[in-house]
């Protein structure tokens, strides 16, 4: 679940980031792909960072 709240986050965030970033560049045809490639490359890369930051010796509860 926290990995779908992640990918929510980051869209909603690259999307506007995307948007703004297009503006102030003289307002060319908007990418909406660019946005979700980029939301989900910050997923796969929390993702990755959560699992190399367990501890082995951690007991699953």
């Amino acid at each position: 679940m926290k990995y779908i709240v992640t990918f929510v986050w980051a869209l909603m965030l690259t999307q506007m980031v995307n948007f703004i970033l297009n503006s102030l560049a003289g307002g060319g045809p908007y990418s909406f792909m660019s946005g979700v490639l980029l939301a989900v490359l910050i997923t796969l890369t929390v993702f990755v960072l959560d699992y190399m930051m367990k501890d082995p010796n951690e007991t699953a509860e």
